[in-house]
């Protein structure tokens, strides 16, 4: 079944990501995560499953479980899919993010993509689009700033300010989570990847302080990073 989040025509277009996976929960929490990011998605449960729906669909991105058919069962392999990925896209093959697992014999990937090894941090899969795609929200525009990840720049009429990978991180994120209120303890898991929540607040309000300062310095005000005393922090419009 094609599962395609459906959103407002007054909504901005996000960008559309297609899922391949024949794991359920590796499909599931992709996809999930993906829509919480604000990504429109669509997922195929396999590669004919895939094979069926793509060209009735025009993804930004691809997402590929790199899997090979359990004995036993029939249906297209990686190989005969990755084929048929190049033919179908030969003209122009769109961002690609292939899961692969770690141990597992890289295979020649006919279109070139981001490869990254299970189990991994979820978060790792946003960076990955990211860098390919930009914000989903059209590359991290916002009220007269524009956050460019290729070369971690933030950017405004009045200038431009350079952010270490974490700042610029941290700053995608917030701006994905517009309005929504961000636990210190929440920031350490998805932007740093840590596991352990303590000295979070400590380690959040600093960077904070230095994204505010170079915001100000680009933008004039850092109106739009705030806090939310006791509760976290929040980026509005």
């Amino acid at each position: 079944m094609l599962q395609r989040s459906v959103r407002a025509a007054s909504e901005e277009t996000m960008s559309f990501v297609f899922v391949i996976s024949r794991e359920p929960r590796t499909r599931n929490s992709v996809a999930d995560y993906l829509r919480e990011r604000g990504y429109d998605t669509a997922v195929a449960v396999h590669y004919d499953h895939a094979m069926e729906l793509l060209p009735l669909n025009r993804p930004d991105a691809l997402v590929v479980d790199v899997q090979g058919v359990p004995r036993g069962e029939e249906g297209a392999n990686f190989a005969h899919f990755n084929h048929w990925l190049s033919t179908a896209y030969s003209a122009a093959p769109p961002p690609m993010v292939y899961l692969l697992h770690k141990g597992s014999r890289r295979p020649h990937f006919r279109i070139e993509g981001a490869v990254i090894k299970k189990p991994f941090p979820i978060e790792a899969l946003g960076e990955a689009l990211r860098e390919r795609l930009g914000h989903p929200r059209r590359d991290g525009k916002g009220p007269g700033i524009e956050l460019d990840l290729t070369s971690n720049s933030l950017r405004s009429v009045n200038g431009e300010a350079h952010l270490t990978n974490i700042e610029a991180t941290l700053l995608a994120y917030l701006m994905e989570h517009q309005g929504e209120i961000l636990h210190p303890r929440d920031l350490l898991v998805d932007v740093w990847q840590y596991h352990d929540s303590a000295g979070a607040s400590t380690l959040v309000r600093a960077h904070v302080s230095n994204l505010r300062r170079k915001f100000r310095d680009v933008h004039g005000s850092a109106a739009q990073i705030q806090t939310i005393r006791g509760k976290g922090y929040r980026f509005v419009a």
